[in-house]
């Protein structure tokens, strides 16, 4: 089980290695009776390769689900902070004439990344709009009314014409937030994104 907690920025961290701690949720844990243990992750943005090394809690004698404490910035399985897709999602649903090539080669000049390929952001863009149409499909279902038609199932669109209802779709929740303003404050408001969801939702938002 992983649990997401408020960040520092990456860039403060030294020596490209950011160490996550959370004090409440350790003094917590470890009260439990849980040991505490270590999960490290590899993550590129701006030019580096960072080091995240995030504590992991387990009671291992009695089976339970190993704790996770990772940082808002992190998506688990994915090499690039969640604001990083988060712009390139952003600028591609708010560019209709726009490519995800063009895209995905923004999102790689602005954030000083080697590479984030086209095929990265369309992948990026699946997974987002299938997690906010479950969650919203929960939603509905849970106020009693009728699921709208269609949520919860995985989108299927391997044509470029086809991408027009997900770039709507993302457009519609991300509100052009991501694709305004500097680099830093694309930053700030995939970060206020990954945290609002993660409170609201208990889930993770990529």
């Amino acid at each position: 089980m992983f649990i997401l907690t408020q960040a520092e920025p990456l860039e403060n961290c030294k020596n490209n290695v950011y160490r996550v701690h959370d004090a409440e949720l350790e003094a917590r844990y470890l009260a439990g009776g849980y040991q505490r243990h270590e999960r490290v992750y590899q993550l590129k943005d701006r030019h580096k390769a960072f080091t995240v090394i995030c504590p992991e809690y387990r009671k291992d004698a009695n089976g339970a689900e190993p704790i996770v404490i990772i940082p808002a910035f992190h998506v688990p399985g994915r090499p690039y902070p969640i604001y990083v897709y988060l712009y390139a999602i952003g600028l591609y649903s708010s560019s209709p004439k726009k490519s995800q090539r063009w895209a995905a080669d923004e999102t790689r000049r602005r954030f000083g990344l080697e590479t984030f390929a086209h095929t990265t952001l369309g992948r990026a863009l699946k997974a987002f709009v299938q997690n906010i149409g479950e969650a919203a499909g929960e939603a509905t279902e849970a106020d009693g009314g009728p699921p709208d038609p269609g949520a919860g199932e995985k989108p299927e669109f391997p044509k470029a014409h086809a991408t027009a209802e997900l770039r709507r779709q993302a457009a519609q929740f991300l509100g052009g937030r991501m694709a305004k303003g500097s680099r830093k404050q694309s930053m700030e408001a995939g970060l206020w994104f990954a945290r609002k969801w993660y409170i609201e939702r208990r889930r993770f938002l990529l």
